[in-house]
């Protein structure tokens, strides 16, 4: 068994920079955020976090 270290294939990595980054150019790529506004609502979306509450990256907008 072995196991996969990214670190492993650095040598691919700009290659598979171009690749992604023209994916997401033609939309082929979707990504979900989830954003809080506000430095009051930090805590909340911590906890949210954990909780399951977000879709995607939980960002918090200050």
């Amino acid at each position: 068994m072995r196991g996969f270290i990214v670190s492993d294939f650095s040598d691919k990595f700009p290659a598979a920079i171009k690749q992604l980054a023209s994916w997401l150019k033609e939309s082929k790529l979707t990504y979900a955020e989830t954003i809080v506004e506000g430095f009051d609502h930090i805590p909340q979306a911590f906890l949210d976090l954990f909780e399951g509450k977000n879709e995607g990256k939980m960002i918090v907008k200050i």
